[in-house]
């Protein structure tokens, strides 16, 4: 524990010497959260595996994001594996393949895990896995059976334009830890950063500070930024991860497209500019035409899956007439 704070004090420092405080973007509290050193390690040899200890959670979840921190020589072939045991059965799950990140979700709840971890390497490199994190949260029974339902079909008339954005290159987003895994989008989360608010926001180097939390902080040490896309108060959109791939938002992730707007729209906070507004419903109309979402009843607020007011009650009380506007563009067939 005191060794993780003090490489968590160690990227606090650097970040304030870099200007990139504060970038706390608006993360859900898990109802369970761990991080587990392992010593594994593959070394001058072309096989290797190994599994953890069964982890009995105290707080039985539905959703779990797990995150293995892998080291991996150039010609190793590394994969993970987690199963998870249901609480009402006491079943387990078989071993579910993954690179670095995976995301469980289901209506039952889950009460403990176990990880597998298998090395190749033919060039007898070295292959470690100094440690992993596990983040659990409990979604309501019924939510979890709606939203985890296929959605109904959706046709728009048109398709509208995509939106000009920055690209990861443009705004110099490091690149992913691992691979991601492929999703189809069928929702789209609306979230806002909270910190940093609109005074505290400084463009790309924002952007960056998010990622670097994302990515290096003890507690998530994610594959890559959560989100898909981040609006700045300007109306500059980001891109994020590809938005067909699973990201690191709101728990379901799978099959969700995460927005994060920069800045705090709780009430008497940041002002909501109009740009910033325009820029999210061309972005949603895009993403609703594009792959087919039905704006009217698949554009949630972060707060519709959490105890948070994410994406602020400023900007929640105004998603029925974004999804008004992206109806009259794109229209219904």
């Amino acid at each position: 524990m005191k060794k993780l704070f003090a490489v968590f004090s160690i990227f606090l420092l650097i970040s304030l010497c870099t200007g990139a405080l504060p970038v706390w973007a608006n993360e859900d509290t898990p109802d369970y959260q761990a991080t587990v050193s392992t010593d594994f390690a593959v070394i001058d040899k072309t096989y290797g595996q190994f599994e953890t200890e069964e982890y009995e959670m105290g707080n039985a979840v539905n959703n779990m994001l797990i995150s293995v921190n892998a080291v991996k020589s150039e010609s190793s072939l590394f994969r993970a594996y987690a199963r998870f045991r249901y609480a009402k059965t006491g079943l387990w799950t078989r071993y579910l393949a993954f690179d670095s990140e995976y995301h469980f979700s289901a209506v039952e709840t889950v009460s403990a895990y176990q990880l597998l971890f298998v090395v190749r390497d033919p060039m007898k490199g070295k292959t470690t896995v100094p440690d992993f994190t596990v983040q659990g949260v409990y979604i309501d029974e019924k939510l979890m059976e709606y939203t985890m339902q296929a959605p109904a079909e959706f046709e728009p008339i048109k398709i509208a334009p995509k939106p000009s954005l920055i690209s990861r290159q443009a705004w110099v987003a490091r690149p992913p830890k691992s691979s991601y895994t492929q999703h189809a989008v069928q929702r789209i989360v609306v979230h806002h950063s909270y910190i940093p608010n609109q005074s505290q926001y400084k463009g790309a180097l924002s952007i960056r500070g998010i990622q670097n939390y994302h990515m290096d902080d003890p507690k998530t040490s994610w594959t890559d930024i959560g989100y898909h896309f981040l609006i700045g108060p300007e109306g500059t959109i980001y891109q994020g991860r590809p938005e067909t791939v699973v990201g690191a938002h709101a728990s379901p992730n799978t099959n969700a497209v995460g927005i994060c707007l920069i800045g705090d729209y709780d009430p008497e906070k940041d002002p909501i500019p109009p740009v910033m507004e325009k820029s999210l419903v061309d972005l949603m109309a895009w993403l609703c035409s594009n792959y087919k979402v039905d704006p009217g009843v698949n554009i949630y607020g972060h707060c519709d899956y959490s105890t948070k007011s994410c994406p602020g009650l400023e900007v929640y009380k105004r998603l029925p007439q974004y999804r008004q506007k992206i109806i009259a563009t794109i229209g219904q067939k």
